[in-house]
């Protein structure tokens, strides 16, 4: 008999983290940096198992993180698979992004209150009409651990591109300049469309890792070097002290929750 759509999209999320579902926390922590799920590993000090993605389950905690690669269609992928574990609370996305408007500076925070749709994949979840957004009630409890270590966050419109090497394309720069975007990554929005389509709770921390429109801002193999020692260890205790958060007032915010859906 053939499989059923809940069924096979399980057995995937096994299959891809190596991992039985019962081993899933109830709150997600997302990267695409296999130096975050290190971190993260010996912070906890729990055992990493691998598949097509990496995942680390802390059970005191409360929490397992994955990371789950790179683009629209790997983040759509995660995001649809965890829809269907039926212990989720909340996921919290631990991203990096490239700083657009110049009031950012390498090495801040921001907190995205939406991303423009530019990728492919999120079509495939909600009409082309609907904006890519995640979670209030996520997002504030995101602001406040960024804010516990005396750090003003950024807050705006981020732009998730599909597209790699961008930055040398003159007329997509000015469009980006022309609509005010505050930085720009590859994932976010199709992490925020499909946990939208599927009632999952999403919020982000994003970390500006170059300001690639700066002269010398792009991020070659030195500023990609100084970012882990720099900044990870700090982007991933918000990540944890936000789940933390979430956790401890989980009926909280569930009530204000349902208010948002």
């Amino acid at each position: 008999m053939a499989l059923k759509e809940h069924e096979y999209v399980r057995q995937t999320l096994e299959r891809y983290t190596n991992s039985p579902l019962e081993s899933f926390q109830e709150h997600i922590l997302l990267t695409n940096f296999k130096q975050y799920l290190q971190g993260f590993e010996k912070k906890t000090q729990e055992c990493c198992s691998e598949g097509n993605f990496r995942i680390v389950n802390a059970k005191e905690q409360n929490c397992t993180m994955i990371d789950f690669g790179i683009g629209s269609p790997q983040a759509a992928l995660v995001i649809n698979c965890l829809a269907y574990l039926d212990q989720l609370k909340s996921v919290i996305v631990l991203g990096m992004c490239g700083g657009i408007d110049d009031i950012l500076e390498f090495g801040d925070f921001v907190i995205p209150t939406a991303a423009i749709r530019g990728e492919g994949t999120s079509r495939h979840y909600l009409p082309k009409e609907f904006p890519a957004i995640p979670a209030t009630s996520v997002n504030i409890i995101c602001r406040r651990a960024v804010k516990d270590k005396n750090i003003a966050p950024r807050q705006g419109i981020m732009y998730t591109t599909d597209r790699r090497l961008w930055e040398f394309d003159q007329d997509f720069v000015d469009y980006l300049r022309r609509q005010r975007i505050l930085a720009i990554d590859m994932e976010l929005a199709t992490l925020f469309s499909v946990a939208y389509r599927y009632e999952i709770p999403i919020g982000s921390i994003m970390l500006v890792s170059d300001m690639p429109l700066q002269k010398r801002g792009i991020k070659g193999k030195k500023l990609h070097e100084e970012i882990y020692p720099k900044y990870m260890e700090m982007h991933l205790d918000m990540g944890m002290e936000a789940v933390a958060q979430l956790d401890a007032n989980w009926e909280k915010v569930e009530r204000k929750l349902n208010s948002e859906w």
